[in-house]
């Protein structure tokens, strides 16, 4: 090796070792920070929904529905966070939010926009009683 290939070894070296010192940062400060993880995580998620609804709406199905159906998971998962968060009495509501969400998710795309409408005014039922039995 001649003398410019060293220096830029030398350089890139240091280079990654300020970088792995900053990534260790990162990592602590995540760790302690867990609505900063759960942000990353849910970026992640909603960039492969995306993904997958771009991908309906290419071959011609119903994508309307598929992202109707992403936006009321969501909307399930806020409403039994809200009722674990606000230290619900009745864990019996908890649980069937936590069934009706994964009814939901396993819900198929091609029947999805029939069965939808049950499962927002089941949504809207959940709401209410979450307003109602879950305060702290």
């Amino acid at each position: 090796m001649d003398k410019e290939m060293k220096r830029i070894l030398k350089s890139n070296i240091i280079k990654f070792c300020i970088w792995l010192i900053l990534l260790f940062f990162c990592y602590l400060y995540i760790q302690k920070n867990p609505a900063e993880k759960i942000s990353i995580f849910s970026g992640f998620e909603v960039m492969y929904q995306r993904a997958e609804i771009f991908v309906n709406k290419v071959l011609n199905r119903n994508s309307e529905a598929l992202k109707s159906k992403f936006d009321y998971e969501k909307a399930y998962q806020e409403l039994i966070m809200i009722g674990e968060g606000n230290g619900c009495n009745d864990k019996q509501l908890v649980q069937e939010m936590k069934d009706t969400l994964e009814e939901l998710k396993n819900e198929s795309t091609k029947t999805i926009s029939d069965t939808l409408p049950g499962y927002i005014r089941k949504a809207n039922e959940y709401k209410m009683r979450v307003a109602t039995q879950c305060k702290k």
